[in-house]
């Protein structure tokens, strides 16, 4: 069998992750149109009823909120799992020894200090696109425990993006707009570390192709 030249392999890497990202966002639109059909029916299930608003908040505040959280928390798996088969892709096509698995600290950090420092590529990314993907973490990290332990960077990371209503107090809450641009983030993250790929193993595929 003839082996996969490493353009084609980033190449296909790299349009089977946005091609999933893009699937989450459409999943994200489908939980919205559920949820907003779900509320019409229970407003008017309890209409006259006086727990109708005991009934839609403990809606809002439960059901609802299961499932953005679930949208996250996938798309941070999902991105967990790029960050690492990104780095085993480059170790064997660049012929390292090191490997990804070898560093320790968040799945971020180990990227981070994989790609650059071992590595050496020349992602073109700013502190700010780094700093978003930690908050981004930090954010699972909070819903997966139930406890916000890096409020400053959460509350930047809500503030530079123009998302107010993601932190209030010790409360985070989810809804198809923050985790729109969130996930749009992630996929725009993805593309800029991709095209580095591609412009390092240069072939049929280049940047201005890759999609």
């Amino acid at each position: 069998m003839t082996k996969m030249d490493n353009n084609t392999l980033f190449f296909g890497n790299y349009i089977d992750a946005d091609l999933k990202l893009i699937d989450l966002q459409d999943y994200l639109k489908d939980i919205n149109k559920f949820i907003k059909r779900k509320k019409r029916y229970k407003e008017k299930k309890f209409k006259d009823s006086i727990l109708k608003d005991v009934a839609l908040r403990m809606f809002s505040e439960a059901f609802s909120s299961i499932l953005f959280k679930s949208v996250l928390i996938s798309t941070w798996v999902f991105m967990e799992s790029e960050f690492k088969g990104y780095c085993n892709a480059m170790q064997r096509a660049m012929d390292v020894d090191l490997r990804y698995s070898d560093l320790t600290g968040s799945a971020i950090d180990r990227f981070r200090k994989y790609t650059l420092k071992v590595l050496k590529l020349d992602l073109r990314l700013e502190d700010e696109n780094w700093e978003n993907l930690k908050a981004i973490n930090e954010i699972r990290n909070s819903l997966i425990h139930g406890v916000v332990e890096k409020k400053p960077l959460i509350d930047k990371f809500s503030k530079c993006n123009k998302l107010p209503g993601l932190l209030s107090g010790e409360l985070i809450t989810l809804d198809e707009n923050n985790l729109t641009v969130i996930i749009m983030m992630c996929r725009l993250f993805l593309e800029r570390i991709y095209t580095v790929a591609l412009e390092t193993f240069p072939g049929q595929y280049g940047p201005k192709n890759k999609a």
